[in-house]
């Protein structure tokens, strides 16, 4: 009898949970797929996602601020300044040591380095994972025109500087040579004779 009523127990126990397996299975069964086609398609990725660093070189005045804040010293970077503008050379950061903090993003002054939504970075050779932050090098368009027409301005200051001096200069020849004349009436002798 007590093997019986296990059997009997056994049996209603798979039909009740094969029961829920299959309500389980019938609730997605009518529902759209939800498999995403990767690489093609892609899920949504949060704002706040930390992925591969993105610049905005336009923004950044070379601080240093990034890498002084990195804990692991992966970022290089290297620029020569001309007056106020930016001749880049070098922003690189080193994807085999970075951890992805977000450290150096809040340091930054100007709020130019990011954290992006990028994640597949790939690659067969380890030194592509060393990888340049610049979208351009040397100075840009905009610079070099800043730069040429601060050099043009800088010219005339140092020619209206330069007039202005030339122009005290002979003012001052011209007054002196106005006191010798002065002088030189006063030292002659006056003639006391009148032709009649």
């Amino acid at each position: 009898m007590k093997v019986a009523s296990n059997y009997i127990k056994n049996v209603v126990d798979t039909l009740k949970t094969t029961f829920v397996g299959m309500k389980i299975t019938g609730k997605y069964l009518l529902q759209k797929p939800i498999t995403v086609q990767y690489p093609d398609e892609r899920l949504p990725i949060p704002n706040r996602y930390r992925g591969i660093h993105y610049l905005e070189q336009e923004k950044c005045i070379n601080c240093l601020a990034c890498a002084r804040a990195c804990p692991i010293d992966c970022i290089e970077m290297d620029a020569v300044r001309h007056g106020k503008e930016l001749e880049w050379i070098t922003f690189t950061l080193d994807y085999q040591k970075c951890m992805f903090c977000e450290l150096c993003v809040y340091p930054c002054p100007k709020d130019c380095i990011h954290m992006g939504t990028e994640y597949a970075f790939v690659s067969y050779d380890r030194s592509e994972f060393n990888h340049d932050l610049l979208s351009y090098k040397g100075m840009a368009r905009e610079a070099k025109v800043r730069m040429i027409e601060a050099d043009k301005k800088k010219q005339a200051k140092a020619e209206a500087k330069a007039a202005k001096a030339a122009a005290e200069a002979a003012s001052a020849a011209a007054d002196e040579g106005a006191a010798t004349a002065g002088t030189a009436d006063e030292d002659a002798p006056e003639d006391d004779t009148a032709p009649e």
